[in-house]
Order: C-alpha cells, then sequence, then structure tokens
C-alpha cells in the first residue's frame, strides 16, 4: 500500500478533530444535556467530536458524530444524536447542499444508534452516492436512539424534528455546508420525511428547504393492518409490532400498557428489544413463532392500535410547499405497495407536488437502489446543480 493512501485519511480524521474541538472542548452543562432549560432553541449542538475513521462513508472528506437540541414526541425539549460526513472536494461558493438522511427501522434500544454501531452495507452504498455527486450528508438517530429516553418508533413528529435540527445542529459544527437542504429517508425513514416536508418551513424558516424524497415508506395503517394481519393467530410474528408497542407505551404512558397487548414469552423479548438488542437480531429472535406466541390482541385492542397509529404515525394528508418524491418496490413484502401509491395520490389531491415511481421487482431495500439514478437527477434540479 503507498504510503500517501495511509495518510491521507489519518490527515483527515486530524483536520476533523481540530474542527469539532472548540465545541468538544466546551463543558455541557445538565440543562444543556436536558434540552436548554428555559430557553429552548431546537438545533443547537450540546456535543461534538470527531467521528472515528472506521465509521465514515467512503467519499469523506470530514466527520463528526453530535448530540444536539431537539423537540420531543411531548413537545418538550430533547437532545438527539446524529453524524455529520462532509464530502471530499471544495465545497460550491454558497456552501455543500445538505441531505438530511432519515434512517429505516433499526430498533428502539440505545445499541442501534448508528453513529456508534455503524450502518448496513446498504445504506452506506446509498449515502456514499449522494456524497459523490456533492452532497453533504447529516444523519439523525431521532429521539432517544443513543441519547435518555425512548425512542418513539414511527412516531412522526419527533422523527421529523430531529430531522430538521439536524440541519441545523451540522450547520454550526460544519461551516461548510449550505442553508440549502433536502429530506431524503428510507422506510421509517421515508415516513419521517414526508412528515418533514409538511412543517419544514413553519418549523425552521431560516433554512432553505427543497423537498422530500422517501423510499417505501409506510402509510395507510389501517389499510397496512388489515393486508398484513399481524395479529392473525398463526401468522410469523411480525418484530416491528413490538417496536410500535414502545412508542404507543412512551407517548401515552397512562392509557396504554404494552405489556397487556403481549404473551408472556412476548413481553420477555420486549424487554430485550427495548434495552440490548437491534433489529436484526429481533426479527432472527422472533423467527418461528406465530403471532398468538407473541401478542395477546382481541378484536377490540386492534381496532384501538389501529387508531393509535393513524393518529401517530400516518402522514399528513396537506399540502407540501416543496415537491415530493415517493419511489416504491412493486415487490415489498414489508410496506404494502398500493398504499404508497394512495399517499402519493392523497398528497398530490391535497395540492402537493408529487413524482411517485413503481419500480417492478424492487423489494423493500431494491426501492432504493432501483431508483437512486433518477433521485440524483430530480435532487440536482431542485438544488440548482
Amino acid at each position: 500500500m503507498r504510503t500517501s493512501a495511509v495518510v491521507k485519511p489519518i490527515v483527515k480524521w486530524i483536520a476533523a478533530a481540530l474542527a469539532a474541538a472548540v465545541l468538544a472542548a466546551a463543558p455541557v452543562t445538565p440543562a444543556a444535556q436536558a434540552g436548554g432549560g428555559h430557553h429552548h432553541r431546537p438545533g443547537r449542538p450540546v456535543f461534538a467530536e470527531p467521528l472515528p475513521a472506521s465509521l465514515w462513508l467512503p467519499g469523506t472528506a470530514a466527520a463528526h458524530r453530535i448530540r444536539y437540541t431537539s423537540t420531543g414526541f411531548a413537545g418538550r425539549p430533547v437532545v438527539v444524536a446524529g453524524a455529520v460526513f462532509v464530502p471530499e472536494g471544495t465545497a460550491p461558493k454558497r456552501g455543500w447542499p445538505v441531505i438530511s438522511w432519515a434512517h429505516g427501522t433499526v430498533g428502539v434500544a440505545d445499541p442501534c444508534a448508528q453513529s456508534v454501531g455503524g450502518r448496513s452495507a446498504r445504506d452506506v452504498t446509498y449515502l456514499s452516492a449522494w456524497l459523490a455527486a456533492g452532497y453533504a450528508v447529516v444523519a439523525t438517530e431521532y429521539e432517544g436512539l443513543g441519547t435518555p429516553g425512548p425512542h418513539p418508533y414511527l412516531h412522526g413528529r419527533s422523527e421529523a424534528y430531529g430531522v430538521v435540527d439536524m440541519v441545523r445542529a451540522a450547520r454550526t459544527v460544519e461551516r461548510s455546508l449550505s442553508r440549502t437542504w433536502l429530506a431524503v429517508g428510507q422506510s421509517q425513514g421515508g415516513q419521517a420525511v414526508l412528515f418533514t416536508g409538511a412543517m419544514a418551513h413553519r418549523y425552521a424558516p431560516e433554512l432553505d428547504y427543497r423537498g422530500a424524497i422517501a423510499t417505501a415508506p409506510p402509510s395507510q395503517w389501517r389499510t397496512l393492518i388489515e393486508v398484513a394481519r399481524p395479529f392473525e393467530p398463526a401468522a410469523p410474528a411480525i418484530p416491528n409490532v413490538l417496536l410500535a408497542l414502545e412508542m404507543l407505551g412512551a407517548t401515552h404512558p397512562r392509557t396504554f400498557d404494552p405489556a397487556s397487548h403481549l404473551t408472556p414469552a412476548g413481553a420477555e423479548v420486549f424487554a430485550r428489544a427495548r434495552t440490548e438488542i437491534c433489529f436484526t437480531a429481533l426479527s432472527q429472535l422472533l423467527a418461528g413463532r406465530t403471532a398468538a406466541e407473541v401478542y395477546a390482541v382481541d378484536a377490540a385492542e386492534r381496532e384501538r392500535l389501529t387508531r393509535l397509529m393513524e393518529r401517530e404515525a400516518d402522514i399528513p394528508i396537506v399540502r407540501h410547499r416543496e415537491p415530493v418524491f415517493i419511489a416504491q418496490g412493486t415487490a415489498d413484502t414489508v410496506v404494502y405497495p398500493p398504499a404508497s401509491k394512495t399517499t402519493a395520490d392523497k398528497l398530490a389531491a391535497a395540492g402537493s407536488h408529487v413524482t411517485f415511481r413503481f419500480y417492478p421487482g424492487a423489494d423493500h431495500s431494491g426501492a432504493m437502489s432501483a431508483a437512486l439514478p433518477e433521485l440524483l437527477t430530480w435532487a440536482a434540479a431542485r438544488v440548482g446543480k
């Protein structure tokens, strides 16, 4: 190996360390950790350090691991974690346009935070393409992943706050980033960016938001639950349901008890999912188990669960001020493909400018790679590349 090939990433890492030194050296007060005390300012970094080189995306020139203030599901200040990736090369005059990345399902336990544990090969390949196209990538962990408090999985408003405030915080830590940004997400993150697009201008008017890209976003929860039949006794136990129960327990602590919807075996798995295991391990743990072995949900409880998911997780059907691109694989067995089309049609009827594409034969993950060339072209037009 050439010496320069070894020295280059080390030099970049040192440069990133120097860039973060001022923020990292400043003590973080308990009030800051709690979200800013009496003067909540969303998007304020409270901690920054260089991201270890082993967690960098290919094509990264500098990277930071940060914590920042945001707004939680209850409307109160929280601290959220995330990572910032700066592309190689010289920044444009007005700075690197920003992709605020909203990741798919990883779990609800703190060890699932990707700024600590790393990302899947699928996501690394996808995000590296955005870096290579000349975008900075800023990646929220959402509320409660790697930070105090529960992660309210699929709670749309909480996710959207984290996506927006990640841009604010990243621009403070890394001065080469532009005000211009797009929200881009997959699966859970696809749902998150469609919530983001509905409130980005109102929540962060100082930023220059240009649109949302959602691949395989879960939506139309009543239809999805009817099709997936997650509580049919003989059906396979769906791990995502456990994660949704965590969200509903956190957001409705006085009226919703996850334990009352679980068998003893399900409660044991649920406890581990909350504290120690991530989605892949959870899926393996439930493999071969039926819904009856894990969930204790009758018809009345199913209806209540459906209504709660519609309230907290269904994508708002409103007019987006900026365009939306929704990409959906036809072979997706996680998200019901016709539901994505229904959501796109309803957003368009509400006055949003929506581009919708089916990608024949693409499964839940495959929609990302299948759509990528078209997404890059669409994004370039949105930011004026």
